[in-house]
C-alpha cells in the first residue's frame, strides 16, 4: 500500500514482489527516473501492461480476453472498474466474485468523486 502507480510500475519492470525498505527506497528512485522520461498515459498504459491481474494473466489484454472474454476497448465502464480493482489482491479478487464486485464498487465511486465516470453508473 501506499505506492503511486509509477512505483508500482517500478517494482513490475525492475524489482521483485519482496517487501523489503531498500527495495521500496530503490524503487522511488526508479519512479523518479520513469517520471523524468514518460508521460503521465504512457506511464499508466505500462503499468496496466505489466500489471497481474489474478489467474495467471499479465497485462489488460490478456486478463480482459481471460477473465470477460473481450477485448480492453470493448469493456464497460463497470468493467473497467472491475480490472483496476484486480492489482490491489488478484488471486483473492479473481477467485471470488462477491469481493471482486465489492472492490469494482470501491473503484467505480472513485471514479465518479474525481470526475472519471459519470454519476449514477449501475453496475450487474
Amino acid at each position: 500500500g501506499g505506492s503511486t502507480i509509477t512505483q508500482q510500475l517500478a517494482k513490475n519492470l525492475f524489482f521483485s514482489q519482496d517487501k523489503d525498505f531498500s527495495r521500496k527506497v530503490a524503487e522511488a528512485f526508479m519512479a523518479f527516473e520513469l517520471e523524468a522520461r514518460y508521460s503521465k498515459g504512457e506511464i499508466l498504459e505500462l503499468y496496466v501492461n505489466t500489471s497481474y491481474f489474478g489467474r495467471g494473466l499479465t497485462g489488460i489484454g490478456p486478463a480482459a480476453r481471460g477473465l470477460l472474454g473481450k477485448e480492453p476497448g470493448e469493456m464497460s465502464v463497470c468493467e473497467c472498474a472491475l480490472m483496476a480493482g484486480l492489482p490491489n489482491d488478484p488471486e483473492a479478487l479473481s477467485a471470488d466474485p462477491a469481493r471482486a464486485r465489492a472492490r469494482r464498487d470501491l473503484v467505480l465511486a472513485q471514479m465518479e468523486r474525481y470526475g472519471m465516470a459519470g454519476g449514477g453508473v449501475e453496475c450487474p
